[in-house]
């Protein structure tokens, strides 16, 4: 079962307070802007504790810790073993740690002014079914996350997104997807009920929900079962030079949303000024037959391959694979949305992350890559964009969820809700240990198979 619908199968009266410093089912990762900090949601899927957590790991605490395995903070996991293992309590301060709801997903993040400016923070949760969003402060006494929190550390209300005027977010949402061309919006998908929903990033007091299409999605193709909903969005870069009819001369975005339990995707737009979604065209992608698989859900998360806009990866969850859209525009002016590509993964893939790096000084230029976190093989597969290829498929934790990449240390992040670890991944082509899990956050997981 994929970890979007865990909570389902949850306990209903929640007890204990959660730890400010620990890890424990960690789920959402994202590296902030300055690379300072890896912050991390705790997910709490299983309700045993009162809140859902996010924290701040010090990343220049922890590599220095990993250099020095005398500091007693890293050990390795056995003498047959050299992979380092670290408390995550030595690099966290619960002072900086934030409560929120149950069933906290993935980290988004904006910066409403610019790279130089305020870096806000937004996070899914379950339960409530909201989107709370904070800002990251750096300060002299180190980082700090303001989200309106009492005495408890628990964010307040008014930072959470749970309704409009005339709407209510609805239920189970999936990820929050910042848009990274440069429009003023956020996107919701929804796992369950075939919502779509969006934010618009500069409200009155923050962020706020503006438009709910309650019909987004598409149902499954089984009769058995009444499965509608998405997993995530991606944005297409617009050429002002050649944008496509639908961008209306790139002042209207263009995005994907993956289909959770039907085998494609749905285009979509919105209409600025006025903050209305616009539903756009299904598309149908069928390196499967659904009605000779079994299992679902079918589609995971998706991103464009390159800047331009030109390809777009899909993660097939099943049968697994990583699909490549041609997405370049056509003679009518509008993308192709043409398969034209389709890689095997390792079991349940779900979520996907590409790195583009750039030539080093001494003029290395490594193939840009495509990373897939597989769920129930607990490994982390490396895909090779110039070849379209697999490089490797990394061993990494139990239930390895999201996947994140830290661009000036050259490593990913890789989370394991069910071990309450985090790998950490060599991604330099001149290290020898490319493509191997050296090290995580976390102790006792052992030796990986």
């Amino acid at each position: 079962m994929a970890i979007g619908l865990v909570l389902t199968a949850c306990r209903a009266e929640p007890g204990i307070v959660p730890s400010l410093d620990a890890l424990r089912q960690p789920t959402g990762l994202a590296v902030s802007p300055t690379g300072a900090v890896l912050l991390v949601t705790n997910g709490n899927w299983d309700r045993v504790e009162t809140d859902s957590t996010l924290m701040a790991v010090d990343l220049a605490e922890l590599f220095a810790a990993l250099e020095d395995e005398g500091s007693g903070a890293c050990r390795r996991v056995s003498s047959d073993d050299p992979t380092l293992e670290c408390n995550p309590a030595a690099f966290i301060d619960p002072q900086a740690t934030v409560r929120l709801g149950t069933g906290a997903g993935n980290i988004a993040i904006d910066q409403p002014a610019g790279e130089a400016g305020l870096v806000r923070l937004l996070v899914t949760t379950r339960s409530p079914a909201s989107v709370t969003w904070m800002d990251l402060v750096q300060g002299g006494e180190g980082v700090r996350l303001d989200c309106g929190q009492d005495d408890d550390q628990r964010c307040g209300e008014a930072h959470e997104i749970r309704a409009s005027d005339n709407d209510r977010l609805p239920g189970e949402p999936s990820r929050v997807v910042v848009d990274d061309q440069g429009a003023r919006y956020a996107y919701v998908p929804h796992l369950l009920g075939g919502a779509l929903s969006l934010l618009a990033l500069d409200g009155e007091n923050g962020p706020e929900l503006a438009d709910v299409e309650g019909d987004f999605f598409r149902a499954g193709p089984f009769e058995d079962e009444e499965l509608i909903g998405g997993f995530g969005v991606a944005s297409l870069p617009c050429d002002p030079l050649a944008p496509s009819d639908e961008s209306r001369d790139c002042e209207r975005p263009v995005l994907f949303a993956s289909q959770r339990y039907f085998p494609g995707v749905r285009q979509f737009g919105v209409a600025p000024g006025l903050d209305l979604l616009l539903s756009g065209p299904e598309v149908t992608l069928d390196a499967i037959n659904p009605e000779v698989v079994e299992a679902r859900p079918f589609m995971g998360d998706l991103v464009f391959e390159d800047a331009h806009g030109d390809h777009l990866l899909v993660v097939q969850t099943t049968p697994p694979a990583l699909l490549r859209v041609d997405t370049r525009l056509g003679d009518d002016g509008s993308p192709r949305n043409a398969l034209v590509g389709a890689l095997p993964l390792c079991d349940n893939p779900n979520v996907i992350a590409v790195t583009r790096p750039e030539a080093d000084e001494e003029a290395v230029v490594a193939e840009p890559l495509a990373l897939v976190t597989c769920r129930s093989a607990g490994r982390l597969a490396v895909v090779g964009l110039g070849s379209f290829r697999m490089l490797a498929s990394v061993p990494v934790g139990e239930g390895a969820h999201e996947v994140v990449v830290d661009h000036e240390r050259g490593q990913a992040y890789v989370s394991n809700p069910e071990e309450d670890t985090i790998s950490i991944v060599e991604l330099d082509p001149r290290s020898p240990r490319r493509f191997q899990e050296w090290a995580r956050l976390g102790l006792g997981a052992g030796t990986r198979d």
